[in-house]
């Protein structure tokens, strides 16, 4: 392409001077990867290793149609390329992420819908400094004896398998009792709060505050217990960021151990935590899905792998897929072989995930229809 067909099919605001907000840097995190963290908004943008080399070039001295222009007779190992649509694309997506000087275009159409989707999702919040201020202690203590409580909490685990294990083999009483429905909301409660405070208290052992903690209602439908720890993608170590994850479901595994070891005391007078076992044993089952959007087997299974935004970029593709949403510059440069393998998790993920909410919706209409009877 000429230098005058790329000028002409410019955008306006690149006639101006291009450079990143003053809020947002550079910073380098999972996987040694660079990204551009935007301070005002909370939001990192991952960086390719050219787009790491093209970000010091924002620096306010040059216009976007001079970048492009150098782009276009832009010289590498393979000779002389025009690199300027690539260039365009990722100048564009770093607008749209916020992160240049030059403020985002409002989103319209199908991508202000998605965007709303999304965004449905109502919360409370627990303010993230009483928060931290509160797990501090325990922090210290996992961070001054990483491998001691790393192997108390493998014993641990180990030990509340044997637990579970043991109290399923023995038999039940005779008598029906119905679930108190009591006692297993006040434990589960409980057990959501401690598993969160775990997330947080690695977190911030590893030296990554938490930003808030709460509850919010997943796709208005499912409620959920969290903690805000986006910045664990400041964490270069693949061991630690599925640390963070998985000590949610050793919290929920050392809870069905503690139900299961009162079960095996006295297999009769605790005979009714047989029902909380049972629930324990779905949350714990549940939460190590990788399936599920909002899961710690997600989150530990895309840092084991050493991806970031697995799901994102998996929907990415979807959409484009299925409703021509536009790639950014990153998604199109990744190569076809891996595209596939987004694309497929996508298919996989979103049709589970379309197949619980559907089963979840169908309950509460029973239940709105036997109780308006």
């Amino acid at each position: 392409m000429s230098t005058e067909s790329t000028t002409a099919a410019v955008p306006d605001w690149l006639d101006r001077p291009v450079e990143l907000a003053p809020q947002v840097t550079l910073v380098e995190g999972a996987e040694g990867h660079s990204m551009l963290f935007n301070a005002e908004t909370g939001t990192y943008v991952r960086l390719s290793r050219t787009g790491a080399k093209v970000v010091p070039l924002l620096d306010g001295t040059r216009t976007g149609t001079a970048l492009l222009e150098a782009a276009s007779r832009s010289r590498g190992p393979d000779g002389v390329r025009d690199r300027a649509p690539i260039l365009l694309s990722f100048l564009t997506d770093l607008r749209a992420a916020g992160v240049l000087s030059e403020p985002p275009e409002p989103l319209r159409g199908r991508q202000l819908l998605v965007a709303r989707i999304i965004q449905a999702t109502p919360r409370v919040r627990v303010p993230a400094r009483h928060l931290n201020l509160f797990l501090r202690p325990p922090a210290m203590v996992l961070a001054r004896f990483p491998r001691t409580t790393t192997t108390l909490g493998l014993m641990i685990a180990a030990a509340s398998m044997v637990s579970v294990f043991t109290s399923m083999t023995l038999p039940a009483p005779y008598t029906f009792i119905g679930p108190p429905w009591l006692l297993i909301i006040a434990v589960l409660l409980v057990q959501a709060a401690v598993h969160e405070m775990g997330h947080a208290t690695v977190c911030l052992a590893l030296g990554v505050p938490v930003r808030e903690a709460g509850i919010k209602l997943f796709c208005l439908l499912i409620p959920l217990t969290y903690v805000d720890r986006t910045d664990a993608y400041r964490l270069r170590s693949r061991s630690a960021r599925t640390a963070v994850a998985l000590v949610g479901p050793g919290i929920d595994l050392a809870a069905a151990g503690l139900t299961s070891l009162l079960i095996a005391v006295d297999p009769v007078r605790f005979g009714e935590l047989r029902w909380l076992l049972g629930m324990q044993l779905f949350l714990v089952v549940n939460n190590l899905n990788p399936l599920l959007p909002v899961s710690d087997g997600h989150h530990a299974m895309e840092a084991a792998l050493g991806e970031l935004n697995l799901r994102n970029r998996a929907f990415t593709y979807l959409g484009h897929l299925l409703f021509r949403l536009p790639l950014s510059a990153a998604h199109q440069s990744i190569p076809a072989r891996r595209r596939r393998m987004y694309l497929a998790f996508g298919i996989i993920s979103a049709s589970y995930l379309c197949l619980v909410l559907t089963m979840i919706a169908m309950n509460y209409y029973h239940l709105f229809m036997q109780a308006t009877s």
